[in-house]
């Protein structure tokens, strides 16, 4: 798990043109998330509507614990859980160092049906952009990935990195997780009830165990 300092933070908000905004130390906060529109409203959805449990994650495509999440547990609920119609997964952007929004402009501009494609392949290359982006050549590293995924040649490249929309879209999803008090990467929602990547949740067993206690609750309603 990456705790966010007010440094880093302030690097991010900077990238977005957004303001600081203090950490929240609560450990969970049962009122995240409640109250306001939709969750799908904001991020990329995976699984149906109609699913008892929603779980939002904000994550940086730039955060160790963020990768490891994605690459060792996310496919077994995805299997287990979102497949089945139990869970309604949604990812949100949430960037946490100042590279972190040329790599999810980069992934927004491929369309939002190849989203989770896109970060299956940052995921996988994330030392790489790191390194890069500590080269110097950050650009190159985004460009060869935008490649294989619809982004053919430097003009339409070069136009996502100044699309402004995309900062705004950033911007709107960076607000949102403001709201539900967000202060390290991963962070997960559990319908409505926020927790961090850390105790019980770190690994697939008690990830699942959490799933199947609101399942387990939610049926009884």
């Amino acid at each position: 798990m990456e705790r966010i300092s007010r440094r880093t933070a302030l690097a991010a908000v900077s990238a977005l043109a957004l303001v600081a905004c203090g950490n929240n130390e609560n450990e969970s906060s049962a009122a995240s998330g409640k109250g306001r529109a939709d969750p799908a409203a904001f991020g990329h959805v995976i699984g149906s509507a109609d699913a008892p449990v929603t779980v939002i994650e904000y994550a940086s495509p730039t955060c160790p614990a963020c990768k490891y999440f994605h690459d060792t547990v996310l496919p077994v609920i995805k299997e287990k859980y979102v497949s089945t119609g139990k869970v309604r997964f949604i990812y949100r952007e949430y960037p946490v160092h100042d590279i972190d929004v040329p790599v999810y402009a980069m992934a927004l501009c491929t369309g939002d049906a190849n989203f989770f494609n896109v970060m299956d392949d940052l995921f996988e290359h994330q030392s790489g952009i790191t390194d890069a982006a500590s080269n110097g050549v950050l650009r190159a590293a985004l460009f060869a990935i935008g490649q294989r995924h619809g982004i053919t040649d430097e003009a339409t490249f070069d136009a996502c990195m100044a699309d402004e929309t995309i900062r705004q879209r950033l911007k709107a999803t960076y607000d949102e997780a403001q709201k539900d008090g967000v202060d390290s990467t991963p962070t997960f929602i559990f319908n409505g009830e926020m927790f961090r990547f850390e105790g019980d949740i770190r690994d697939v067993e008690g990830f699942s165990a959490k799933l199947d206690t609101l399942l387990a609750n939610t049926a009884g309603q």
